[in-house]
């Protein structure tokens, strides 16, 4: 596969479908092309979509009924509401879209939901959706727990913000995004049996080897990507070996994942010399 023949695929199928943009998602799917080896000639995939003379697809402009649409055409032709993994291969857009936009896929279903109501959108599956008052309500629950006393919190001024407190070496709050991750992690590695051979802005973020075996010093190569939460992930996991995030929040992840919240707790909070 070469970086003539992507191009050459883009155009047929902007062709094909009579746009001058073409998503990744509806690429894979018409040319059989993924991921892993788009970013092998390309930078990003609005790269790609430049090189053949397209308009890049900016999601930031797509409006909310054009996205509760296409959710609307995914759960129809799939027969009822289906997982967000599932959901993520169907669509037109990213679950990542989806969640930066509206939140978690309970909040996203919640949001459709409320769009189905008011613009009087007919859909056969209404009683699959869930409803706000099944949510658990948290903050009352904490109330009501006797002798427990509620954080004082104040507005914010639109500053720098950070996790809470960790202390751990020399990081001295915890991750609050991808990068905090990216150096945690080149903090602990080794001591996780990984080196890190390159680190890119491309898919995958890293390529690493760790090791199989301390009796004969044995290493395997391993691609990782990087997420603050293993949900951020929106990758063709062909792609890639294994997720390392802060929070792992994705039970259904089918990759392999290290949470670093979790795999630092067995290790000293002070670096040995």
């Amino acid at each position: 596969m070469d970086r003539e023949t992507i191009v050459k695929e883009i155009k047929r199928i902007a062709r094909e479908t009579g746009f001058n943009h073409v998503s990744k998602r509806k690429f894979e799917s018409k040319s059989g092309i993924n991921e892993y080896q788009i970013n092998k000639h390309f930078e990003s995939w609005n790269e790609a979509v430049k090189a053949a003379g397209l308009t890049p697809v900016d999601v930031s402009r797509i409006d909310d009924t054009e996205l509760f649409r296409e959710m609307k055409d995914v759960f129809v032709e799939f027969g009822g509401v289906c997982t967000q993994m599932k959901f993520d291969k169907l669509c037109e857009y990213s679950i990542a879209v989806y969640r930066k936009r509206f939140g978690k896929w309970n909040n996203i279903l919640l949001a459709f939901k409320a769009w189905l109501e008011e613009s009087g959108q007919e859909f056969p599956f209404l009683n699959q959706l869930p409803t706000a008052t099944n949510l658990p309500k948290v903050e009352e629950s904490i109330l009501k727990e006797k002798g427990k006393i509620k954080p004082v919190s104040w507005d914010s001024l639109g500053t720098s913000t950070y996790g809470s407190f960790l202390n751990f070496r020399g990081l001295q709050h915890a991750p609050v995004n991808e990068q905090g991750v990216v150096f945690l992690f080149g903090m602990v590695c080794f001591e996780l049996g990984f080196v890190v051979e390159s680190i890119r802005t491309g898919y995958p973020d890293c390529e690493a080897k760790r090791r199989v075996s301390q009796k004969g010093d044995k290493w395997e190569r391993v691609r990782i990507e990087f997420e603050y939460r293993s949900s951020n992930f929106d990758h063709d996991p062909n792609g890639c070996d294994l997720i390392v995030c802060w929070q792992h929040d994705w039970p259904e992840c089918p990759l392999e994942v290290v949470e670093l919240q979790t795999a630092i707790q067995s290790l000293p909070k002070l670096a040995r010399e």
